[in-house]
């Protein structure tokens, strides 16, 4: 088990859900939920990471925000049926499910787990907001070095498997501008890149190059001490 919020239940909590995780490996582009569809299992990550995106008719997409090892995709249905957003898997690994029916039950019965996932949605809520103003008001370049920060923070790994292509439909950017900008930071020994793979060299320029977006998510989950 290695989901924060998870792993923050006092062990009287966790063995009432614990029957009920199922562990599922999730793979790279697979859609878990449509927005607006209903939702049946909801997604206690451990080592993968899910994309929450937003779209328009035209059928343009941005991320409006990401969750890893430290959180659940499709907490929003605790308030509600359907999915806000359309959520796909970014990089392919582990989590656990739960039926919906089962963790609004125990949401409502459990103290820990209310106030943990609670807590976890107004964090989400801080990188959902804070992630609209980065892609309004900063370059891609410091859109580019949030993301990945994020990521790193989300994996718990230096090294990562995601591609140009992905990176610059994540940002709502053209690839041939992400291929600009991670070049340069590869030339600087900031991050390297290879066969699809990013590997962060260097975190503290990477912190310097980033727009203080990060900063404010960072701060946010922080508060959460899981």
């Amino acid at each position: 088990m290695k989901n924060r919020i998870l792993q923050a239940l006092p062990s009287k909590e966790y063995r009432v859900i614990s029957p009920h995780l199922r562990p599922t490996e999730l793979r790279k582009g697979t859609v878990l939920y449509e927005a607006g569809h209903k939702v049946n299992l909801i997604y206690f990550l451990e080592k993968s990471l899910v994309s929450c995106l937003s779209g328009t008719s035209e059928g343009e997409t941005i991320e409006v925000c990401v969750v890893g090892g430290e959180g659940v995709v499709g907490i929003t249905t605790l308030f509600g049926e359907a999915s806000t957003f359309r959520a796909m898997v970014q990089v392919s690994g582990s989590a656990l499910s739960v039926p919906e029916t089962v963790l609004k039950r125990e949401f409502s019965r459990c103290d820990t787990l209310n106030h943990l996932l609670l807590r976890y949605t107004h964090a989400l809520l801080v990188q959902i907001a804070q992630t609209a103003v980065c892609n309004k008001f900063h370059s891609i370049e410091q859109r580019l070095c949030r993301w990945l920060l994020m990521a790193q923070d989300r994996l718990e790994s230096d090294s990562f498997p995601i591609t140009q292509d992905g990176i610059a439909r994540i940002l709502g950017s053209r690839r041939a501008s992400v291929t600009v900008i991670a070049g340069e930071l590869e030339r600087r020994g900031i991050i390297g890149h290879n066969r699809g793979v990013v590997r962060i060299k260097d975190r503290k320029r990477l912190q310097i190059v980033a727009c203080e977006c990060y900063e404010t998510i960072h701060t946010a989950y922080s508060k959460l001490n899981i």
